[in-house]
C-alpha cells in the first residue's frame, strides 16, 4: 500500500475508536499521548534518548551478531500497562499462559523506560522513535511522521531475523501498524495475543486491508468466528484459544460480587451506587478490582465506599481468575474485558452500562450473562436460576 493509503487507514482506526470512546464517557477524550510526551521535562526527555539509542544498539547487535540465540527466543512488543508490579518487579500477564521465558521483550513507549520484565532485559525504544520523527520531512503529517519512525526501527531489527515470532498485545497502535506494513513483514511471523474484549470493539470491526497476523491467540470460540467476519474477512488467517489456568474453586456463604472498574468511565458508576446504598443483603463479600491504570485511584475509590457503609477489599491479584477461588462469584462491571473473561470461566457477569450491552450483546443471555439497571431485581433473578450457589 502506498503511504498514504495507509494514513488514511490508520486515521479512520484513530477515528472510530476516538467516536467509541467519546460516546462511552459522555466527553471528549484528550490526545493523551501526545500530551504525555509534550509534558515531560527536558532532563527525562534527553535521558529517554540516550538510553533508547544505547538499548536499540544492544538489540541491533544481538539480532545480528547472536543468529543461534535469537532463533530460540519470541520478541514481544509490550508495554507497562500489560504487566503486573509486585513490590517493584514487573510481571507479564498477557502471554503468560502461552510461555515465560526466552523472550525479547520490546517497550517503544515515549514515556518511560522499563528495565526488566519476568526478570529478562527490556529494550526501550521510544525514545529514538520520538528522535527519528523530526528527521522526517515536513511534507508528511504529525501522525506519518511518527509512523516512519517506528518503520525505521522495526524494519532495522527485523530485516535481520528469519522465522522469529513477533508478538503484538494490540494491532491499533503505530508501533503495531509499523510492524504490519512492514516492508519485511515476510521475514517474521506476526502473532497478536487477545487482551480485551475484541467482538464489537471499533478496531476490530471493519474488514482490513492487509493481512493483520498470522495468527491470533483469542479467548473463545466467539472472538474467532468474529474475526473471521469482520478485521480478517479478506484475508486467511491461523487462531487458537488462550489456554485458561484450570482452577479448583468452592462454593463461598453470602453474596459474592467482584466489581472491575473501567478506564474511561472514572470510578463507580452509578447503577453499582445505587445497589450499595439500597443492598438487602447481610452477608455481603465485596471485592474491587481496579483497572491496571486506576492502580493510583484507590483513595478516590475508597471515599466513594466509605459513604456507602459497606465492607470490601482491593484486589491486586497478579491475575484475578488464578486468584480467584470463588465458585459463586459475580462480576459486575461497565464494561471492562473482566466480564467476558468471567463468562469464559463459567462466572456470572452483569454489565451495567449501555456502552456494556453494545459490546456484549452476543453474550447477554439471561443465564449467566446480564445486562442491568437495577442490581437488586437482577441479582434475585440470578438467585432463582442458581439456587444452590445461595444455599451454602
Amino acid at each position: 500500500m502506498e503511504l498514504i493509503e495507509i494514513e488514511k487507514y490508520i486515521v479512520g482506526l484513530q477515528e472510530d475508536l476516538k467516536k467509541f470512546l467519546n460516546h462511552s464517557t459522555g466527553h471528549s477524550v484528550p490526545e493523551a499521548k501526545a500530551k504525555n510526551w509534550i509534558s515531560l521535562g527536558s532532563l527525562r526527555k534527553l535521558g529517554l534518548i540516550i538510553s533508547s539509542f544505547t538499548d536499540y544498539i544492544r538489540l541491533l547487535i544481538l539480532v545480528r551478531f547472536n543468529v543461534n540465540d535469537i532463533r530460540r527466543k519470541r520478541f514481544v512488543f509490550t508495554a507497562r500497562n500489560f504487566c503486573t508490579n509486585d513490590n517493584g518487579s514487573l510481571h507479564d500477564k498477557i502471554v503468560k499462559p502461552l510461555f515465560t521465558d526466552n523472550i525479547v521483550f520490546i517497550n517503544q513507549s515515549k514515556e518511560y523506560r522499563l528495565n526488566k520484565i519476568n526478570n529478562q532485559r527490556v529494550y526501550n525504544l521510544g525514545g529514538i522513535v520520538i528522535f527519528l520523527q523530526y528527521t522526517q520531512g515536513p511534507e508528511k503529517s504529525r501522525l506519518m511522521r511518527l509512523f516512519k519512525a517506528y518503520s525505521l526501527v522495526n524494519d532495522s531489527i527485523i530485516r535481520h531475523l528469519d522465522g522469529t515470532e513477533l508478538y503484538m498485545l494490540f494491532f491499533y497502535d503505530l508501533a503495531s501498524l509499523a510492524l504490519i506494513f512492514s516492508r519485511y513483514r515476510s521475514n517474521v511471523t506476526l502473532i497478536e495475543v487477545q487482551h480485551g474484549s475484541i467482538i464489537n470493539y471499533p478496531p476490530y470491526v471493519k474488514p482490513a486491508p492487509i493481512k493483520v497476523a498470522e495468527l491470533f491467540y483469542v479467548k473463545n470460540q466467539e472472538t474467532i468466528d468474529f474475526l473471521k467476519t469482520h478485521l480478517c474477512l479478506l484475508f486467511q488467517t491461523n487462531y487458537r484459544l488462550i489456554p485458561y489456568p484450570l482452577i479448583k474453586r468452592a462454593l463461598l456463604p453470602g453474596l459474592n460480587l467482584l466489581y472491575a472498574s473501567t478506564l474511561e468511565f472514572n470510578g463507580l458508576h452509578p447503577v453499582f451506587t445505587e445497589f450499595l446504598r439500597h443492598n438487602p443483603e447481610r452477608d455481603l463479600n465485596l471485592i474491587i478490582r481496579l483497572h491496571p491504570r486506576e492502580k493510583n485511584k484507590q483513595s478516590q475509590f475508597e471515599e466513594e465506599l466509605a459513604n456507602l457503609n459497606v465492607h470490601y477489599t482491593f484486589d491486586n491479584s497478579q491475575n484475578w481468575l488464578e486468584g480467584n477461588k470463588i465458585a459463586n462469584l459475580i462480576v459486575i462491571s461497565p464494561w471492562s474485558s473482566t466480564l467476558e473473561d468471567a463468562y469464559d470461566n463459567g462466572l456470572v457477569s452483569i454489565t451495567i452500562d449501555p456502552t456494556g450491552h453494545n459490546r456484549y450483546s452476543h453474550l447477554l443471555n439471561s443465564d449467566r450473562f446480564f445486562y442491568s439497571d437495577n442490581l437488586i431485581e437482577t441479582i434475585e433473578i440470578i438467585k432463582a436460576l442458581h439456587p444452590h450457589w445461595f444455599k451454602v
